[in-house]
């Protein structure tokens, strides 16, 4: 008896090791996101079989549910929406664990009472082996494949109709929605956004420029919905950033101007002294403006009178000339966002895939801030100090601290917004507009608590 009790210790140290090891190597066994997902062919509750292989060369979304799984029955609403939205584009196999057809039928028939709808093709992974395969942590859990039959994007728990969008994008590299209804329709995706103020505090006009070219919207008094939109005469097929001019007046080599409103629109000719067309262009307040050029790097132009290199274009008054920065950043980067601080000068945030990173030195150098969500456009508040808004895959974030740290807007549009923009309304106030993919534009006047939408999907 002795010896056992001796021996006890380590018995129980064998046993706790033997489990660490069981669950290491079940972890190892568990798919990964980046990995191949594994092949299952299934009945379908229609008829007929499906095999996951047959659809090599499409995205897919695979939902593994229950009837019993009260999550489950959360998030349908946004599985159902999401397919009958973008079934055309996208494969989507709701696969039911472990249940009978009876149990199945009669869950619709209660989903039917409760007025919602459940239109999704259902697989039936009778003995779980499905969900075996894909070593399931939970219910509900959904994962995107990608064309080549890789695993992409992986949840646990309900997911958002903004999720999958954000899935969509991982597994593809395009918006979803691009797509789809608003200037953009069959013409690409938008790239830049930019507001006039009207006096009401709503806009009086919106911009929206892509690769579609450029569109206007001229709004009624305090941003009415917009009806319709004017194409703007744009001497290109991209229209790749939006700036205001300071002054009211055109810039000399610019690609166009359009209406009254001093807008520099950049095309993917790009502009005079560049090699490509900046995917980002901003200006500060003294009118020194940066420019990103991917696979290039940065540029900086000084405001006239300021001595540049060029001094006979100083002389005539005009901007200085173009001039590379030897700033810290990957030129591979594809696409950032750029902003100046309106209260410290010298001081730059850019987003990019990697969140935001800061310059105090208007440019050379740039540091990581603590904001890692992957952004598209940032935008500093024009009245409030250190007030700043994230354009991203799930809405507006907000920085209270000058982007050091952020967090997301409960009311603003959760959906991916690929184009920002903040200017100070008449009254005092702020306005701020974004831009989805698909040319949708939603504005708010109460510093991103509350957006609308202003530019409807239209029937085109």
């Amino acid at each position: 008896m002795k010896r056992v009790v001796r021996w006890l210790p380590v018995i129980v140290l064998l046993v706790f090791v033997g489990a660490a090891l069981l669950y290491s190597e079940s972890l190892k066994a568990r798919v990964q996101v980046g990995a191949a997902a594994p092949s299952f062919e299934l009945p379908a509750l229609d008829g007929g079989t499906v095999r996951l292989d047959d659809f090599r060369g499409r995205p897919v979304i695979i939902n593994f549910w229950a009837a019993w799984c009260p999550p489950c029955l959360e998030e349908m609403p946004a599985h159902d929406e999401f397919y009958r939205r973008y079934g055309d584009r996208i494969v989507y196999l709701a696969v039911n664990q472990r249940e009978t057809v009876a149990r199945i039928q009669r869950h619709l028939d209660e989903v039917k009472e409760a007025g919602l709808t459940m239109t999704l093709p259902i697989l039936l992974d009778r003995r779980g082996s499905v969900g075996e395969a894909f070593r399931l942590g939970g219910m509900p859990e959904t994962w995107v494949i990608d064309p080549q039959g890789i695993a992409r994007r992986h949840w646990i728990g309900p997911v958002t109709f903004e999720q999958l969008q954000a899935g969509y994008w991982e597994a593809t590299g395009r918006f979803i929605d691009e797509a789809d209804g608003g200037p953009f329709h069959g013409r690409g995706a938008a790239r830049a956004v930019l507001a006039v103020p009207g006096a009401g505090g709503g806009p009086a006009r919106v911009y929206i420029g892509g690769e579609g070219g450029l569109a206007r919207y001229d709004l009624a008094e305090g941003g009415a919905p917009a009806p319709d939109f004017v194409w703007e005469a744009v001497d290109g097929e991209t229209v790749t950033a939006l700036a205001r001019l300071p002054g009211g007046a055109a810039d000399p080599g610019t690609d166009a101007a359009a209406g009254d409103d001093a807008l520099l629109v950049v095309t993917d000719k790009g502009l005079e002294g560049l090699p490509a067309a900046p995917v980002a262009l901003a200006q500060d307040a003294s009118g020194t403006m940066l420019a990103w050029v991917p696979w290039h790097g940065l540029y900086e132009r000084s405001p006239a009178g300021t001595g540049g290199t060029d001094t006979a274009a100083d002389a005539a008054g005009g901007p200085g000339p173009w001039r590379e920065v030897a700033a810290e950043l990957s030129p591979q980067m594809p696409w950032a966002g750029l902003d100046p601080d309106p209260f410290t000068p010298g001081r730059w945030l850019l987003a990019g895939g990697g969140g935001l990173l800061e310059s105090r030195d208007g440019g050379r150098t740039w540091r990581a801030t603590g904001v890692t969500v992957r952004s598209y456009a940032v935008r500093h508040d024009p009245v409030t100090p250190r007030r700043v808004y994230i354009a991203t895959d799930t809405g507006i974030w907000l920085s209270e601290d000058g982007g050091r740290t952020a967090q997301r807007v409960p009311g603003s549009p959760q959906r991916q917004l690929a184009a920002l923009d903040a200017v100070q309304a008449p009254g005092g106030g702020v306005l701020l507009t974004a831009a989805a993919p698909n040319g949708d534009v939603y504005v708010s006047t109460d510093a991103g608590a509350t957006w609308r939408l202003i530019v409807p999907l239209l029937d085109m």
